[in-house]
């Protein structure tokens, strides 16, 4: 297969854009670092859906009449939400429901010229894919959720899909698998790299509540952004009304046990780990992909496991010392 050039910089020759990233967690903060474009931001009231809603209306209108003032072209970059695996159904939906609203106003959005606009909604590998048995998946692999999660994440590509066949708005699905990186929030329960890490920091143990021979695919963030933002740009030469989705992941999977290995390397100890503690339903054992779509652009996951967890190690022992946290040095 030939594979087309990917700049080194994760973006491809493109006229000035104007973008915003909606959602600043570990993905929306790479991707709004990410290239040399100028970044549209915005409050939004996140935790009341109808004032979020309203919040993001205010929003699309002032970026309409930026985004006309200063560039020729638009993206926005949805990387919104707190849902997790075992959030409820009631809270997903409401993030559901704001995104579509938000789409809803994006169409109608008089300021806008969609055909020169670009809308990117981050979906999960690990949400869409739990109930498949065959791995490696790939973009045509059909969708078998598992949780309520993995149902939120295939309604909200749905509604990025009717954008496209409604309108000549480009659209893309990005189908993240494990993302990690430092700065991570582990408060949502998710991360399994950066709490494994956590657990090295502060000394204090850490369960793991899947088998050891589990097989993830971890996606360092920063890679992440720049294949995102490389592939936003290439959507831009495709006809106005496409819409594509596409694995973003390191297409390198690393068992749990593997993953705690390199753990005690970088530390030269035993992990604090407790293994088999707690629920894995809705979680698959293996989730091994392999990008069909684009796939020049998986190149630009460079960061190796090595490389990215200790870049967290560091990053968490700043953080402890900073906040006069104890650490376990």
């Amino acid at each position: 297969m030939t594979r087309r050039p990917v700049r080194s910089g994760g973006s491809e020759t493109m006229p000035a854009t104007r973008r915003w990233v909606i959602g600043r967690g570990l993905l929306g903060s790479a991707v709004a670092d990410a290239g040399r474009d100028d970044v549209f931001s915005a409050s939004i009231a996140w935790s009341d859906p109808r004032r979020a809603l309203e919040d993001l209306e205010g929003a699309l209108e002032a970026f309409a009449l930026d985004a006309d003032a200063i560039a020729p072209t638009w993206e926005i970059y949805w990387c919104a939400g707190k849902g997790v695996t075992s959030t409820s159904r009631e809270h997903l939906q409401d993030e559901v429901d704001v995104f579509a609203g938000f789409v809803d106003l994006l169409l109608r959005q008089d300021g806008l010229n969609l055909a020169h606009g670009r809308l990117f909604v981050a979906s999960s590998v690990g949400g869409v894919y739990a109930g498949r048995t065959d791995p490696p998946f790939t973009e045509s692999t059909p969708p078998a959720p598992l949780t309520p999660y993995g149902d939120a994440k295939l309604q909200m590509e749905q509604v990025v899909r009717a954008a496209s066949e409604a309108s000549p708005l480009r659209t893309l699905v990005g189908r993240i698998t494990n993302l990690y990186g430092p700065g991570q929030d582990l408060s949502k329960g998710q991360g399994l790299l950066s709490v494994i890490v956590s657990s090295y920091v502060t000394g204090r143990p850490t369960s793991v509540y899947v088998p050891l021979d589990t097989l993830r695919d971890y996606l360092y963030a920063d890679d992440c952004a720049a294949m995102v933002t490389t592939a936003m740009r290439r959507l831009g030469g495709e006809d106005p009304g496409t819409s594509r989705t596409k694995i973003f992941g390191s297409m390198t999977p690393a068992s749990i046990g593997a993953v705690i290995g390199e753990a005690s390397r970088i530390r030269r100890v035993r992990a604090p780990i407790v293994a088999g503690q707690g629920d894995a339903s809705g979680q698959a054992s293996d989730l091994r992909v392999r990008s069909e779509v684009w796939t020049d652009i998986d190149g630009l996951a460079r960061t190796t496991l090595a490389e990215g967890m200790s870049a967290l190690y560091r990053a968490q022992l700043r953080h402890a010392m900073v906040n006069g946290t104890p650490a376990a040095r």
